[in-house]
């Protein structure tokens, strides 16, 4: 009996295999069916064999559920994971025709797609009236008083989660003595905190020796970048810019050092009635004359 059953499903299995051979003709089909069926009779099949050919079809029977279990449990987990964590695509910014066109000495900055003036020009309600649709403006309180003399706040962009800006305010001039309200105080500087995650600590402007990386993020007035020594050089004359005979550069002067060329220029007078000096520092290797960076602050 365990030989016939045997011999049934080996008949079986190979008569299933044959029918779905469609390539193949039908009288080559009906001469392996034939084939088969004479070749597995109970007095032709030697036993050992038939036991083979049995393990051997379930043992590949087995593999290949096996394999379509793994693959689907591959493509729900695939399928979960992405529904937890959709991708974002990258945005890429360029220099906008405003900044192109911004006087060295204007204060303007863009970060991201936004343009801003740094230095004094500008209010907090009128900061806020600007700039709302595109940055989360939660931590400014227009309702409340400041507190001291100059304070700071974050806001992060709507747009592209990566960008995330340091605002600092001060009271108006002659108001110290003063209760100065929020929307009332002025935003003196504006710089790039946090951008994709990780921290720049632009204590003296918002180029940092991080530009490489912000470089596609962070443009200056003109769409100036990084330059070698000599374009330096080269640019600082374009702009009349004479050198200093000090270690230190007075208004449309320009001062060299071992890995620095920078220049001040006189800004227009701000909110606060004074009139910022913006500074442009261009940082190059003293070895190559490469240029490295670029910094961008007024004082």
């Amino acid at each position: 009996m365990r030989k016939l059953t045997k011999i049934t499903a080996l008949v079986f299995a190979l008569c299933f295999c044959a029918a779905a051979m469609t390539a193949c003709s039908e009288s080559d089909t009906d001469k392996a069916v034939n084939e088969t069926s004479k070749s597995a009779s109970a007095d032709d099949i030697n036993e050992e064999d038939l036991d083979a050919a049995l393990d051997k079809l379930e043992k590949d029977t087995a593999e290949e559920l096996e394999k379509e279990k793994q693959e689907s449990a591959e493509s729900a987990a695939a399928a979960v994971e992405s529904e937890a964590e959709p991708v974002v695509e990258e945005i890429k910014y360029e220099a906008t025709e405003e900044i192109k066109n911004a006087a060295l000495n204007s204060g303007y900055i863009q970060i991201g797609d936004t343009v801003f003036r740094t230095g004094g020009y500008m209010t907090v309600g009128e900061f806020v009236e600007k700039y709302q649709d595109k940055f989360d403006m939660s931590e400014i309180h227009l309702d409340e008083y400041m507190a001291d003399g100059v304070e700071a706040f974050y806001t992060s962009s709507l747009e592209d989660p990566r960008i995330k800006i340091e605002v600092h305010i001060l009271k108006p001039k002659d108001s110290n003595d003063e209760r100065v309200k929020i929307p009332d105080a002025v935003v003196s500087t504006i710089m790039m905190k946090f951008f994709d995650g990780k921290q720049y600590c632009l204590t003296d402007g918002i180029g940092g020796d991080y530009f490489a990386y912000l470089e596609d993020v962070i443009f200056f007035p003109m769409d100036i970048k990084p330059m070698d020594y000599d374009d330096i050089k080269a640019f600082a004359d374009s702009q009349g810019l004479k050198k200093s005979e000090h270690s230190f550069a007075d208004v449309n002067e320009y001062v060299e050092s071992d890995d620095c060329i920078s220049f001040k220029l006189p800004g227009e007078e701000n909110l606060l009635g004074e009139t910022p000096k913006m500074t442009i520092k261009f940082k190059f290797d003293p070895k190559t004359l490469k240029g490295t960076d670029l910094r961008f602050f007024h004082i």
